[in-house]
């Protein structure tokens, strides 16, 4: 029986996903070699992915050979396909939720473990009993009618991971240089044109495609990122006054000054004062990190710009703020206590510029220090 594949097809678009993988293996060595959590989810995706191409490859070129050899090989080579597929979806959600620091609630802790148990449990079962797909006596590949409740669950893993991204959409500012649709659009037209049409060959090469997008956002999210603190830096405050000036939204900015610091620094050393800056900067982020934009602006000193004007809101924040820093002081036997002057100024985006709106908030703060002492 004759394959209803183009084998050209598939050769080309699954060398092209498995080139991507290598361009963006050699292109982010550096980034490969750190010892993160989320760098290892990272080489987990892409050989995954690169496995996926090879295994979609091979698939294709034996589909409809004939033979018990040929048909061993479409079939194990589907499997590790559906598998793969689990595999990048989920290493995306993990992925998600270690860079986003998102905590899940007990409703989604418990459906994504329904779901991770599910999935691998679907394609045991296929191999002694096919309902998700089968391969005919000729080593022609069949659908069946479980590999559209297969592809329903899979999709439950992305969708979770849409709910961790728009839940944490103002968290932090993150989101703005991390564009969703850069992973989950290559992938969701892959599923439908494979879906529908029978022997396109896309769905492998798409998530090389996916990965690219989450790597450039992360390269672009690293020019704006601080890399001591882990928060955004001075060129980030430029583009996000220059958004709110284009939109027209109310902001303010609270600035924190650390008092003592040079003194901290000078006893302690630079590793002692780089700890000193890493943990107040953890300070600020569980304080208000959910409120608004943090970012580091000079050597000890941080802005947080939170979307509001309205004096209630700003009050709780600094408020949070200084009871965070006074526990830290009460409960930890460090050899240093965090001292911070802190101080606000709304944004008025018509009637000054960004240096205006900095010589403010510099003022206040001053002010602010001028108390503690």
């Amino acid at each position: 029986m004759e394959s209803p594949i183009d084998i050209r097809m598939a050769l080309g678009t699954d060398i092209i996903g498995m080139v991507l993988v290598i361009i963006m293996i050699i292109g982010n060595i550096w980034r490969l070699r750190l010892k993160s959590k989320e760098s290892k989810l990272l080489i987990a995706m892409l050989a995954t992915c690169f496995s996926c191409c090879l295994a979609d490859l091979l698939s294709f070129a034996t589909d409809g050979m004939g033979g018990p050899h040929a048909r061993s090989i479409v079939f194990h080579m589907n499997s590790w396909l559906y598998a793969s597929n689990f595999l990048c979806a989920l290493s995306w959600f993990v992925f998600l939720q270690e860079h986003f620091k998102v905590e899940l609630g007990s409703l989604q802790r418990k459906s994504m473990l329904i779901t991770i148990i599910t999935l691998p449990a679907m394609l045991v079962i296929n191999t002694i009993h096919p309902f998700i797909y089968d391969v005919d006596a000729q080593g022609v590949y069949i659908r069946k009618f479980g590999y559209w409740i297969y592809i329903c669950v899979n999709y439950s893993i992305i969708l979770n991971s849409l709910s961790i991204y728009y839940l944490n959409y103002r968290q932090d500012g993150t989101i703005r240089f991390f564009p969703i649709w850069l992973y989950a659009i290559p992938i969701f037209v892959a599923t439908v044109i494979q879906s529908l049409f029978y022997g396109v060959s896309i769905m492998a090469p798409s998530f090389a495609v996916a990965i690219a997008g989450a790597f450039t956002s992360l390269q672009n999210e690293r020019v704006f990122r601080d890399h001591l603190t882990g928060l955004f830096n001075r060129p980030f405050l430029d583009y996000v006054l220059n958004l709110y000036s284009q939109k027209g939204r109310k902001a303010t900015g609270i600035m924190i000054s650390l008092c003592e610091f040079e003194e901290i620094n000078d006893r302690l050393g630079h590793k002692g004062g780089d700890e000193v800056l890493c943990k107040t900067a953890e300070i600020i982020h569980d304080s208000v990190g959910q409120w608004g934009s943090i970012l580091r602006y000079a050597g000890d000193e941080f802005i947080i710009m939170v979307d509001s004007q309205e004096e209630m809101h700003i009050s709780n924040c600094i408020e949070k703020l200084k009871m965070n820093f006074d526990k830290f002081n009460r409960e930890n036997t460090t050899p240093y206590k965090i001292k911070a002057a802190i101080g606000f100024k709304k944004h008025e985006a018509s009637k000054e510029t960004v240096d205006d709106f900095l010589d403010g908030l510099k003022i206040s703060v001053k002010a602010a220090k001028k108390e503690l002492t």
